[in-house]
């Protein structure tokens, strides 16, 4: 029996439009290499390293260790960390379907490769990001490597380094495999590279987008496609590639993707232009295709340095591939063509064992769609955050099983009530998807919960969230849990813990759904709210102005500004220099400090929080069964967005009171002689404060709103 290993790197595409060592995109086209090492006492051959190879362009690939660029990768690796050569016997076999010297990023997989393949036999226990420094070490182009070794469509850049580390940031072969000299091998140790060479980040990509890859049947190098290429360019090039580089990463990851945008976010000045006399006819051919001549069709640029053109596309991708190698074949170069799908693993390494029994592939968490590293990272990624939010009583760290209290510590000498709210954000999310912003909805996720505590009179404590997914993005995550650390530090909740879920198949990919939980607590003896007992017919009802339409009421916003033929990108309507989803995302706004201190001092007798239901439905919740409140909607403005809502779904009076907050986010119950002085602390707390109506006794309505006309 002898272990054996299989790596898989997927292949990538570069420079994407304006792109220039910039962003990259893996491709679920694989170098698959299988590593086998058997104990022995000796091997024939070099460097204890057979190599056998299977795929394109198997003919011109070296099968000597000193010489493939994946062995020889390996090689530089194990040196670094003082050891010499593979284990005895060390086999490697390739399967290769990506096409060399074709913009692929063949070069990039075979490193990413060799450097898996030295973690592997020199159990080197290394992390993928320092797997990325040695990575650059021999390739200096980061968007590649980076994309082959995470997956998925990543920005990358290089950290200056120090003119030392500069001088050293490619090992030459020589070092790496030093010639003997007079007879002995000098056994020198190579240079390791410095930490933190290069850095990444993933973007979204719209799951809709298939890459249509026309690959032909000529090679052209990385060094001849870089030589062409001016010394310096114009100021007015290069601000064109920045701006249409600043469109595009987030334009890829737009559901629906706009081909109107992505088209013309794809043109380039820097290095494109230069290269037409590397690939005839290549300015006629990228021109030849648009979204309006090749319905389907996003964008269309040189992948990498070329030549083979990559093809954005949600649909017709025959028909676009037939044009595209028809055009090739009228400048006499045959081509193939793939269809490919985003690559969001990255590089993937499986270890099983082989024997003289048939092996079935040996399945993981992650072949299932879920990837434990990726929590993993997201953990790493958000305990800033959530350390951000202790609190006497609760440490704010993740982690762990569950959350701590310490009521004692929190101020608590007896034990208090305690309180329990859970919720969720509703279809806000879904705007969340299109804007690809993801923090404000976890500050949403915070305020329904503890906002629906302090009603009762309750001082927020803890806080946890549950966050689902098809498949984690840890980046989006990492944004939202950071939106739900501001909403816990608004509140004065810990973030004491939280539970991510990646289930493929219930979710759609990049999509998500999120719950919360608080827990709070009101000393013992202490009037729990509402005091319906001390309720009576006169009372005042004050109203906290809301930030907008906060979190209810989207499924009829989204079918609203659908009917009107808006995309969430378009300017709103209400708000001038501001798009649609970007005024929607709006968080709620979290009352809890401003109403504990007025709560403190005996001022509120009631409140509701104004959700689901509206005005009509949510006040009732706090009153007895023998009085109602009676609000005049003359006594507080309704903000713009509301009113563009109503005309434009032409909601009925009635309809639009019992959906919306119409610009109240809390409604409170004070007595006449103290509506004064808890109108001062709420101001004093920054909340704009409205005198709305008063307590009635009930005849029919629970609640009733008098002059809606002025709502029209």
């Amino acid at each position: 029996m002898a272990a054996t290993t299989t790596i898989r790197v997927p292949c990538s595409s570069a420079n994407l439009g304006p792109g220039f060592d910039v962003i990259g995109l893996a491709l679920n086209l694989y170098l698959e290499v299988q590593l086998t090492v058997t104990k022995q006492e000796s091997s024939s051959h070099s460097l204890n390293c057979r190599i056998t190879y299977e795929g394109v362009n198997a003919d011109s690939v070296p099968l000597v260790a000193e010489d493939n660029l994946i062995t020889r990768t390996a090689v530089y690796v194990l040196r670094c960390h003082g050891i010499r050569a593979f284990p005895t016997e060390t086999h490697v076999h390739v399967k290769n379907p990506i096409p060399l010297g074709r913009g692929l990023g063949s070069s990039a997989a075979a490193i990413v490769a060799g450097v898996n393949i030295a973690n592997e036999v020199g159990n080197l226990q290394l992390s993928k990001a320092r797997m990325l420094d040695y990575c650059l070490m021999e390739e200096r182009h980061p968007d590649n490597v980076a994309a082959a070794l995470y997956g998925g469509f990543v920005g990358t850049y290089l950290n200056e380094l120090s003119p030392e580390d500069t001088e050293r940031l490619e090992i030459p072969l020589s070092e790496v495999l030093p010639e003997p000299a007079g007879g002995v091998d000098t056994g020198l140790r190579p240079p390791e590279p410095p930490k933190d060479i290069g850095h990444y980040t993933k973007y979204r990509w719209s799951p809709e987008i298939k890459c249509i890859c026309i690959i032909p049947q000529f090679e052209v190098s990385t060094a001849k496609a870089r030589a062409v290429l001016p010394e310096s360019y114009t100021r007015k090039d290069i601000i064109f590639n920045m701006q249409r580089l600043a469109v595009l990463t987030t334009a890829l990851g737009a559901s629906p993707p706009d081909p109107g945008q992505i088209y013309t976010a794809m043109q380039d000045k820097i290095h494109q232009p230069y290269r037409r006399g590397l690939i005839p006819g290549l300015t006629e051919i990228l021109q030849s295709v648009t979204p309006q001549s090749h319905p389907g069709l996003l964008g269309i640029c040189l992948s990498g340095a070329g030549p083979t053109i990559l093809a954005l596309a949600t649909a017709n991708f025959d028909s676009i591939a037939s044009h595209l190698v028809t055009e090739f074949k009228n400048e006499n170069i045959e081509c193939d063509w793939k269809l490919l799908e985003l690559a969001d693993e990255g590089t993937t390494v499986r270890r099983s064992a082989v024997s003289s029994l048939p092996v079935e592939e040996s399945l993981t968490y992650a072949s299932s769609g879920v990837s434990i590293d990726a929590g993993n990272d997201l953990v790493k990624a958000i305990k800033q955050f959530t350390a951000s939010t202790k609190r006497p009583g609760a440490d704010g760290k993740i982690g762990g099983f569950g959350g701590l209290l310490d009521l004692k510590a929190a101020g608590f000498d007896e034990p208090p009530i305690l309180v329990g709210a859970i919720d969720g954000i509703g279809t806000k999310v879904k705007i969340a998807f299109e804007m690809n912003k993801h923090d404000t909805v976890g500050i949403d996720l915070v305020a329904m919960n503890v906002n629906d505590l302090v009603v009762q009179g309750a001082e927020p404590l803890i806080f946890l969230d549950y966050y689902a997914c098809s498949k984690l993005s840890v980046q989006s995550a990492a944004k939202f849990v950071e939106g739900v650390a501001n909403g816990c530090r608004l509140s004065g909740a810990a973030l004491v813990g939280g539970e991510t879920a990646e289930m493929p198949g219930i979710y759609k990919d990049g999509e998500y759904d999120a719950g919360g939980c608080a827990v709070g607590a009101i000393k013992r003896g202490v009037t729990i709210l509402p005091d319906t007992a001390a309720m009576a017919e006169g009372d005042v009802l004050l109203g906290l102005s809301s930030n907008g339409v906060h979190s209810n009421g989207f499924s009829l916003v989204r079918k609203i500004i659908e009917k009107k033929g808006l995309s969430f990108h378009d300017t709103a309507p209400w708000s001038t220099g501001e798009t649609v989803g970007a005024s929607l995302l709006t968080p709620t706004r979290i009352y809890v400090k401003p109403l504990l201190a007025a709560t403190r001092k005996g001022l509120i007798k009631g409140m509701s929080h104004i959700t689901g239901g509206g005005l009509l439905e949510n006040i009732p919740r706090m009153l007895p069964d023998h009085l109602a409140a009676e609000l005049d909607a003359k006594t507080w403005p309704v903000p713009e967005v509301f009113q563009w809502l109503k005309r434009a779904g032409q909601l009925e009076d009635s309809e639009f009171a019992r959906t919306f907050n119409t610009g109240l986010g809390m409604v409170l119950v004070v007595k006449e002689e103290d509506a004064r002085t808890a109108t001062e602390i709420l101001q004093e707390h920054g909340e704009q404060v409205h005198r709305v109506g008063t307590l009635v006794s009930k005849k029919t309505e629970e609640c009733t709103v008098r002059n809606m006309d002025v709502w029209k």
